[in-house]
């Protein structure tokens, strides 16, 4: 199996499952069997999630380096904009915005090293 085919299914796989979660979820609620607020005006406070499922796809298992810190990147990206965007412990864009820099640095050194481990695994196989 190639590499895109892989990346492929295992997208599939997870989307599959969030939306099986997120149904049942919604599913308990609509039966009264779990308490939670559904009120469409908050989701738009949770569109972050998105990008961490999906920077999931990329990392479990990874294929190629780029795939596993591109999906590195979406899931801090995605939780820095979480705590940001809704001050969490305080913090907003103006105080949170050098983590970017610093994850975008990280990424950078990992890359190289990412790039090893895969061809050693490679020549393993």
């Amino acid at each position: 199996m190639d590499v895109e085919t892989a990346y492929r299914w295992r997208k599939q796989l997870v989307w599959g499952l969030a939306m099986i979660a997120v149904g049942s979820i919604i599913l308990l609620v609509q039966t009264d069997m779990l308490d939670l607020d559904l009120n469409p005006a908050h989701f738009w406070r949770y569109w972050p999630w998105l990008v961490v499922i999906s920077g999931l796809t990329k990392i479990i298992p990874p294929t190629t380096p780029r795939h596993f810190t591109n999906g590195l990147w979406e899931i801090f990206f995605a939780g820095w904009w979480y705590v940001s965007f809704n001050h969490i412990w305080g913090l907003g864009f103006g105080q949170t915005w050098p983590a970017l820099l610093v994850a975008w640095g990280i990424g950078m050194l990992l890359r190289p090293l990412l790039d090893n481990i895969f061809a050693s695994i490679k020549e393993q196989a």
